[in-house]
């Protein structure tokens, strides 16, 4: 048995070189698929059926190419299709399966002319209800009409496999029961959100830092991430409140399919263009504070989404690379 004695001492820190040097191959990786971007965001999007999920899976898709990358010895060929294969295989790794509904199997696919929000609301069922390879299996087939054979590659299985996938799918989505099978993600305190949004408006740092929880982490989506009060208080958002000087800041609280959200509208300075939403902030809380804070500044397609949905102006800045 190994003892904590016995362990070769941890490094004190990793030398900024070294972090600078993972940084600039990153930023170079980024920059040769940002090309890629939008198709990858519009698959996962499909896949999960949330803007929220499709944008996580998209950033660990693209952090795993890269660690991918970083161990290939001969070039990659056909860098979508390679793209597409490894956000195919996060997503089954990460999401659970439900229990199984057996029913019978139904052939209809939407009509051309259906409803876009009804079509979203499709895909949000079909993300909660379907297993992850029938999740998968009915996206590559009936929205991106692969063959079979290819699917199965990508899925790490057999045709025969896919077709059951494709079965039992359909069928579920058509079950009668399957508004018991719906959930969602335990919605942040509202008034939590309000107090953010309120001190985000006043420039009031110091009633921002207190609202977050010792331990909390903040991620600005694609660009940094940050652990911690002291931390987060130093970095995001000392930035968006004392360093950003060229908008003046509004902060508002709204919902998207019942999800409180914090818009961040901005108001250009010098007085070159209207008011409109640059970012959106998405929260979790415990016991009245926030213990999770993610910005999607850098995150076009969500901003685009979410300005769409709710019909507000928007303006997005690329993915900050």
């Amino acid at each position: 048995m190994t003892s904590d004695s016995d362990l070769s001492p941890a490094l004190d820190a990793l030398p900024r070189p070294l972090l600078e040097a993972a940084q600039a191959a990153r930023c170079e990786f980024l920059v040769a698929l940002e090309p890629l971007r939008g198709d990858l965001f519009r698959y996962c999007r499909r896949l999960t059926g949330s803007v929220w999920d499709a944008e996580d899976l998209a950033q660990e898709t693209l952090a795993r190419a890269l660690a991918r990358a970083a161990v290939s010895h001969q070039p990659v060929e056909r860098p979508m299709a390679w793209l597409v294969r490894i956000a195919t295989n996060v997503y089954l790794d990460q999401v659970r399966r439900p229990a199984a509904l057996l029913v019978e199997p139904s052939e209809r696919a939407a009509p051309a002319d259906a409803d876009p929000a009804e079509v979203r609301d499709a895909l949000a069922e079909m993300s909660t209800l379907l297993a992850p390879q029938e999740r998968a299996a009915l996206v590559l087939k009936d929205v991106f009409d692969l063959p079979l054979k290819e699917i199965a590659a990508m899925l790490s299985t057999t045709e025969g496999a896919v077709k059951a996938a494709l079965h039992r799918g359909r069928g579920r989505l058509t079950h009668p029961d399957r508004a018991t099978a719906l959930a969602r993600r335990t919605a942040p305190d509202r008034s939590t959100l309000d107090a953010l949004a309120t001190a985000f408006t006043a420039y009031d740092l110091d009633g921002l830092t207190k609202l977050f929880v010792e331990n909390a982490v903040s991620d600005v989506i694609g660009l940094a991430h940050e652990f911690g009060r002291d931390q987060i208080a130093a970095g995001s958002l000392h930035h968006t409140l004392v360093l950003e000087t060229s908008v003046r800041w509004r902060a508002e609280v709204r919902e998207l399919d019942g999800d409180p959200l914090v818009l961040m509208w901005a108001t250009p300075i010098d007085g070159d263009g209207p008011e409109a939403v640059e970012d959106v902030l998405r929260a979790e809380t415990a016991d009245g504070g926030i213990t999770s804070l993610r910005w999607y500044y850098f995150c076009p397609d969500v901003l685009a989404e979410v300005g769409n949905r709710l019909g507000v102006p928007y303006r997005t800045h690329g993915h900050g690379l």
